[in-house]
Order: C-alpha cells, then sequence, then structure tokens
C-alpha cells in the first residue's frame, strides 16, 4: 500500500507544473457469508470490495490548445484489508490502469497503454449490482468461475495491456471505442458503443481475445494460441419510480470447445435515501454437456451522502449437478 501511495504521490508532483492532476478512487469493505454452489458449509469473513473493488489512483489532463489536451492516468486494485495490491504480481503497481493519450472535442481520443476491455463498460453500467465482485449475478457470470459457471473463462480480463484505443467524440449521445492489444503471444481486439440520451440507455460489444493481460484476476486458458470471442448486448430504460437493465452476452472459446449463452434482467428502485437492487442472470452453455446457471440478488444501497454509501445484499445460486450456493453480505463504501 505504501508503494502504491508513494508512486501516486511521485506522480502527481512530477506533472502537477503542467497539467490538472487529481487522486481519485474507492475504498469498499465489508462481511460476507458465502456458501458456494456444491460445498457443504458457508465460509464468512472479511471481503474487500462488495460492491467495488477498492482502488487508488491519480488522472490528469494538460490542455493544448484549440480544443486538445493530453491526459494520462495511473490505478491499482487494493485489498482494503490488507493494503496489498490486486491483480497480477510485482512489479504491477498499476493493475487496474495505466495510460497516456490525446483528446479532441471534435476528434475522439487516442490512448496507449492499459486500459478497459471492450466489455467492461457495457457489462457494468447495464446492471442493478454495477461491478459487484462478490454480489452481482451478472459480474459472476462475466468474469468468475468460483460460481460453478466456465463461461467466464471466455471474457478475459477487465483491462487490456499494451493497448490502442480511439473513442470517437459523443455523437447524440453516442460514443464508440475500438481497441487492440499485442504482444510476444497473440492479441485481442474488440470494440463497444455506448448511448445515453434522455432515460435511455443502449450498448453493445464485441471482442475477441488470445491473450491475458498481467493484471488478470484469471488464469490464463490460451496456452494453445486459439481465440476466445464475446459479443453483446444492452439496454436500460428509467421509469423514474424504478431503472431497468437487460443484457444478452454469447461467448465461445475455441481453446476448451465450449460456448455460452447469458442473459440477465435487474432493477434499481428508489426507496428512501437509497436504491433496492434486484437481479437475476442465468447462463447455458456446452462443452461436452449442457449446464445451466441461474443466480438471483436483492439488496438496499443506503447512500449516507453523494459519496459514501452502506449496503446489505443476499442471493441464491444454481447450477446443474451441484446443491444451491448462498450469498449474504454487508458493507460500507467510499469514494473520494
Amino acid at each position: 500500500m505504501k508503494k502504491i501511495i508513494m508512486a501516486a504521490l511521485l506522480a502527481t508532483s512530477a506533472v502537477a507544473a503542467f497539467a490538472d492532476v487529481g487522486l481519485s478512487g474507492t475504498m469498499d469493505a465489508g462481511y460476507t457469508s458465502a456458501k458456494a454452489p456444491g460445498s457443504n458449509a458457508a465460509k464468512t469473513g472479511f471481503t474487500s470490495g462488495g460492491m467495488t473493488t477498492s482502488n487508488i489512483g491519480v488522472n490528469g489532463k494538460e490542455d493544448l490548445g484549440n480544443g486538445a489536451s493530453a491526459v494520462f492516468e495511473l490505478s491499482s486494485f487494493l485489498d482494503a484489508g490488507t493494503g496489498a495490491t490486486l491483480g497480477g504480481s510485482s512489479p504491477n503497481t498499476f493493475t487496474r490502469s495505466a495510460f497516456v493519450g490525446v483528446t479532441d472535442k471534435k476528434l475522439g481520443s487516442v490512448t496507449l497503454g492499459r486500459q478497459m476491455a471492450p466489455n467492461f463498460l457495457p457489462t457494468i453500467l447495464f446492471n442493478a449490482y454495477g461491478d459487484s465482485g462478490a454480489y452481482g449475478p451478472l459480474w459472476h457470470a462475466t468474469y468468475f468461475g468460483n460460481t460453478g459457471n466456465p463461461t467466464t473463462l471466455m471474457y478475459n480480463d477487465t483491462g487490456w495491456d499494451n493497448a490502442v484505443s480511439y473513442t470517437t467524440p459523443s455523437i447524440g449521445g453516442a460514443n464508440v471505442s475500438a481497441i487492440t492489444s499485442r504482444n510476444a503471444t497473440g492479441g485481442n481486439t474488440g470494440a463497444n458503443f455506448l448511448y445515453f440520451k434522455g432515460n435511455l440507455g443502449l450498448t453493445g460489444f464485441y471482442q475477441k481475445t488470445r491473450v491475458y493481460s498481467t493484471g488478470s484476476f484469471l488464469p490464463n486458458i490460451f496456452t494453445g494460441g486459439q481465440p476466445a470471442t464475446a459479443k453483446g448486448v444492452g439496454a436500460s430504460y428509467d421509469f423514474k419510480v424504478a431503472k431497468v437493465f437487460a443484457t444478452w452476452q454469447d461467448a465461445k472459446d475455441t481453446s476448451v470447445q465450449i460456448n455460452g449463452k447469458t442473459t440477465q434482467v435487474s432493477a434499481l428502485v428508489p426507496f428512501g435515501p437509497g436504491n433496492i437492487m434486484a437481479e437475476y442472470a442465468t447462463s447455458k452453455y456446452n462443452g461436452g454437456k449442457t449446464t445451466k446457471y441461474n443466480e438471483w440478488a436483492v439488496g438496499y444501497d443506503y447512500a449516507l451522502s453523494k459519496k459514501t454509501d452502506a449496503y446489505v445484499t443476499g442471493g441464491k445460486t444454481s447450477v446443474t449437478g451441484l446443491s444451491d450456493g448462498s450469498t449474504i453480505g454487508a458493507g460500507l463504501r467510499v469514494r473520494f
């Protein structure tokens, strides 16, 4: 933790003379009792990043004139319980993002370095639980294999190393991004679009992956160099009495011959000073046999202020051939 803070402070002091620099992040901690599908007993303990993975980072922007700016960002995932960096191993200090680029109000932006994978924003912005790694059904179906869902192995990491990306300026509420990432063992390519106007949100993505990034939380299964592909669409609409979300994703990994499809529906319902969260995700995949995976979660997110909230949640998971799993958790999240 000290190493990360010192690196952030050094980066801040080095660029403060010529750029607008800010320190930002999230600290999220609580306790969870979880019984995995197929297990006989629940495990209870401290949870870091229940609703949002704890992180800290520094970002900056310098005005180049004529509507153009130079930008950079350096950020790390953290374990709130120990202060350790998450994702990858030393010397990977900035495991969440590390990029530099140029933006233009009329032409868009070009960035180079470690940055978000194409499916990341279309996933976290279009479900009620956002980027909750501990409790979110869609997040589990997309990224984590600890609930018995092998489709998670096909989506690669949340960020790609050695990447170059281009994002268009906003056109009628829509942005389109394209990204490519390469190293000595292969490469990743993909694109997404995001549309927000009024109460309506729309999204879509496609990506083809051959390598895992060094900051990945997941094991590298692409030893044979065979590609995995993933695509998806999503929508949201704010009815004021409730904001509803729906997504559909399709993934295929040719290296292990698995194909999976995931559908998710969820809602945020304003209640008192916070929101009731409700989400359901179901996956069906084929890889020698057909297996179904279903998970639901219900919780309440209580807003203590604009940047601080407390939450409580519970859910259930079922996987073909295994006894049901369950999760109960609560925590506190502070953004800065």
